[in-house]
């Protein structure tokens, strides 16, 4: 036989020193790299070659390689190659791949609760400080969970998750995470392998892949897991009697999300902690909601970004110290979002298909009419729940939505309806239209503060409208932090902007720029007392000159 010990021992024996120098490790790792390195070993032989047996000798490169890699000097190269060079000669090239062991795993290994992705926690003992057993090994408590896991490379895999118990402090430890009084903890850093669903766990690269295609082509959750699905599942991993191995919209999100939040905390040193009872997902959302806050508070990362583009600075001259001018921009992006149906409400819908929040949840039964308070109409049996009450013009009305709705539904759903009917309890003088919501009521825009440079440092969701009051409120909370108050804000309604600093006693104008723009000083500001107070953009010199620095400060 060509892989037998006796007779490979022999071959070995023949090149003194040789068997003392190399063990399994390194003979392992020889036959390994040799059998992929076949074709190139062939291609440097004779014409006349039979190319179904080994060559006595190997080409100068691959020895050279052989030798470096497997660490041994290059006499016992040869030896090696005279001992496995059959056993190298008779394998397949694949024999050794990650491939070709699942597909033995996969035929012999699951029915016997085994698999090359089983999935353990990262510790054989116990963590936590308290525990009077941290000595001792961790023991299964159950037998292996059933999972599908989710990976880049090989498709969607079935195997297993293990999850290990602590006697002593009564602590579970999962592959991410550890159990103990209800609460998830999350162990520090980002884990490989992220748990997404009850039976389902998704390697890090594919969450990266789902957070890139979001982000570079705007593709939702739902087309993400189509993407998956169709193009990098491998069908053929499927086994009978196993969990889906289809991936959904909810494991994309819900992994989307979570390592959002690993890798946030990742970044602060922190360790994530969450609810580890109720549904996946709510889980995530009270996490979520503290940094959000936190990010409203410090700003993004680039929150104290400065670059040429936007700071501008004159070094020490004349004994003065060295001045510096920076500059922010504010403007609204209209991206709504659904939201409770009560104007300016920022409370959070508890699913996007309903149309108020909890709290002002007793509005679903109200009529949607605007200055109705009415409850709404009973419907006949089998008919969807009425909007209205039972007012005649506003019955009409929701009949009307109705109407316009069913060719495109979606289309009208979200908007709010306009009617033709006279209102008979108006004045003499003038009738108005009745109008209403039937759809959800979406956010204004998102407000954000950007440098000149493109640097996003904040951005908040304004409900209802883009008010004044708001925009000042948003800049004083992003800008908390002494000395990190823009010199110069441009903003569309700088004048409105001013007017209210003024009027509010804020002394905030005294030491900003607030520029107009041309077209805006021109066409309206011709006349008026505040005229006086507008900036001219000739005026701020510090913006425009490279020499010479003026203090930012409204032109009175």
């Amino acid at each position: 036989m060509y892989d037998d010990f006796n007779e490979i021992l022999k071959l070995l024996e023949q090149y003194p020193g040789l068997p003392g120098a190399i063990g399994m490790e390194k003979a392992m790792m020889f036959v390994r790299l040799a059998t992929r390195l076949k074709d190139e070993i062939l291609l440097k032989q004779k014409l006349g070659h039979d190319p179904s047996k080994p060559p006595d000798v190997l080409p100068p490169n691959v020895r050279d390689f052989l030798g470096h890699a497997v660490q041994i000097p290059d006499e016992f190269v040869e030896g090696c190659w005279h001992a496995f060079g059959r056993t190298v000669w008779q394998r397949d090239v694949n024999g050794d791949s990650v491939g070709a062991d699942a597909k033995l795993f996969k035929l012999y290994g699951l029915q016997n609760l085994l698999s090359t992705r089983t999935l353990f926690p990262p510790t054989r003992q116990c963590t936590n400080p308290d525990c009077t057993k941290q000595e001792s090994l961790l023991r299964r408590k159950d037998e292996p969970r059933r999972i599908v896991l989710f990976t880049l490379g090989e498709g969607a895999c079935p195997t297993y998750s293990v999850h290990l118990h602590c006697h002593g402090c009564n602590t579970n430890y999962h592959h991410d995470y550890s159990v103990k009084n209800d609460v998830r903890t999350y162990y520090k850093g980002v884990p490989d392998v992220i748990e997404v669903g009850d039976h389902q766990f998704a390697e890090r690269e594919v969450l990266n892949l789902f957070a890139g295609l979001m982000l570079v082509s705007w593709t939702s959750a739902t087309n993400g897991a189509r993407v998956y699905n169709t193009c990098l599942s491998q069908p053929h991993n499927n086994t009978e009697n196993w969990f889906s191995s289809d991936l959904r919209t909810e494991h994309v999100w819900d992994g989307f999300c979570l390592l959002s939040l690993l890798e946030d905390h990742a970044r602060h040193e922190s360790v994530l902690t969450v609810p580890h009872s109720g549904l996946q997902k709510n889980r995530l959302t009270e996490a979520m909601k503290a940094r959000n806050v936190r990010i409203q508070q410090a700003g993004q990362e680039e929150y104290a970004h400065a670059c040429k583009k936007c700071v501008r600075v004159w070094p020490p001259e004349d004994g003065k110290p060295a001045q510096k001018c920076s500059v922010l921009v504010i403007d609204g992006i209209t991206i709504g979002h659904p939201c409770c149906g009560i104007l300016h409400c920022a409370i959070a819908l508890a699913n996007n298909r309903h149309r108020y929040c909890p709290v002002h949840d007793a509005h679903h039964h109200v009529c949607c009419v605007e200055g109705c308070s009415d409850p709404v109409a009973t419907s006949a049996e089998g008919d969807p729940p009425r909007m209205t009450c039972k007012e005649p013009d506003h019955s009409a009305l929701e009949k009307r939505h109705k109407q316009r709705a069913e060719p495109t539904a979606e289309e009208v759903e979200e908007s709010g309806i306009e009617g033709d009917t006279p209102c008979p309890g108006k004045p003499e003088t003038g009738n108005r239209r009745i109008r209403a919501l039937f759809g959800r009521r979406r956010t204004h825009n998102e407000q954000i503060m950007v440098r000149p440079c493109g640097i996003v440092v904040a951005r908040q969701t304004f409900f209802g409208s883009e008010t004044t009051p708001q925009t000042v409120d948003m800049i004083h909370t992003v800008f908390h932090v002494e000395h990190s108050m823009p010199n110069i804000i441009f903003y569309d309604n700088n004048c409105g902007l001013y007017r209210h600093l003024v009027a509010a006693g804020d002394d905030l104008y005294k030491t900003v720029g607030l520029p107009v723009d041309v077209f805006h000083w021109q066409c309206k500001h011709t006349s008026g007392k505040f005229k006086t107070y507008l900036t001219r953009l000739s005026l701020l010199n510090d913006i425009l000159s490279t020499n010479k620095l003026t203090k930012p400060a409204i032109v009175a």
